[in-house]
């Protein structure tokens, strides 16, 4: 008889405990979140660190355009003037990324001066020269903070068999010709990307391409990060991952994880068969998920990873700096 009740009631106990371990795990995850991230804390260095880089890459794109505004992000400027002020951040002068945003600062301001226009409203001589004097020997006047490239040089080691010069030479690239790629190439570029591993091979990536210029602008106006470059796109791929293959309460973030090991495999495929590409971020709300899935046909099941638009590069084009970390900085090694 207990035999018999134990067999009725044991559906209705794994049932209750995956969704009490969820909700444990959930809790856990919050609360990590809330403890850590810049969301809610700028107390840390790295923290600092992370809200320094947010701000200084925008500048980095602006500095892109050729015809750039007069005053651009005014908005990132005032933010960095309160960073880089930080008695903390000062001291970490000598951490790659403090001193580039300091350099790209200084540089921002030299550019407004090459062109002989006053923006004293939003950053001051005095700032700029503060700015310098931090960096002190660290300070360039050749600086510039953007590549530039032309089209032959910038894919000249994609064929070499060296993967480290492979690896270097991927970068993000924002000019398009608004041609339109074959479908071929970019289902060669799928079928490398699909080298990428998996938890147990399950391989749950998917890639849709969207090449309705409508639907294009659209999906980037939701992503937010493009604007200024979204002329030229005419093929765009979103890159999901299916919550349909994670079966354990320890799976719960395995799709950010498989989806970001394929997204790295995604972007070296696209570099080797020379197509210009660059992954926007989507580090987005439930709301933003819903907004695209009225727009394409995404199943719910589905996470999206990343938004790439993707295209045949200029003859010649700019690309951020976007300054690496040297190894001493995030390799550590336990004893």
């Amino acid at each position: 008889m207990k035999n018999k009740i134990k067999n009725i009631l044991k559906p209705y106990y794994y049932w209750f405990s995956n969704r009490y371990s969820l909700w444990i795990n959930f809790r856990y995850d919050r609360k990590l979140y809330l403890d850590y991230s810049l969301v809610f804390n700028k107390d840390d260095i790295k923290q600092k660190e992370a809200d320094l880089i947010l701000n200084y890459h925008s500048l980095e794109k602006g500095m892109l355009f050729e015809d750039m505004k007069k005053g651009f992000a005014a908005y990132r400027i005032s933010n960095l003037h309160k960073i880089l002020c930080d008695i903390s951040i000062q001291e970490g002068v000598g951490r790659s990324q403090v001193r580039v945003g300091y350099e790209v600062m200084c540089r921002y301001y030299e550019l407004h001066q090459e062109k002989e226009w006053n923006i004293e409203d939003i950053y001051t001589k005095e700032q700029y020269e503060f700015y310098k004097n931090i960096l002190g020997d660290f300070y360039s006047n050749t600086f510039k903070g953007v590549y530039e490239f032309s089209k032959e040089e910038f894919y000249s080691n994609v064929r070499n068999n060296n993967f480290r010069e492979f690896a270097h030479s991927r970068k993000s690239v924002r000019d398009f010709t608004g041609e339109m790629l074959n479908i071929c190439t970019i289902e060669k570029v799928i079928e490398l990307a699909n080298t990428a591993p998996s938890v147990c091979n399950r391989q749950a990536s998917n890639v849709y391409l969207i090449e309705d210029k409508k639907k294009i602008d659209s999906l980037l106006a939701i992503q937010g990060g493009f604007v200024g470059y979204t002329d030229n796109v005419s093929q765009l791929l979103i890159l999901t991952n299916d919550r349909k293959y994670y079966y354990t309460i320890g799976e719960r973030n395995q799709l950010y994880i498989d989806g970001g090991i394929y997204l790295m495999n995604l972007l070296y495929a696209l570099h080797y068969y020379e197509i210009g590409n660059c992954p926007a971020n989507w580090g987005k709300e439930s709301k933003d998920d819903k907004a695209v899935l009225s727009i394409i046909n995404i199943p719910e099941s589905e996470k999206i990873i990343c938004m790439i638009p993707i295209g045949i590069c200029k003859k010649s084009f700019r690309t951020t700096l976007s300054l690496r970390r040297s190894s001493k900085e995030n390799f550590k090694i336990e004893y």
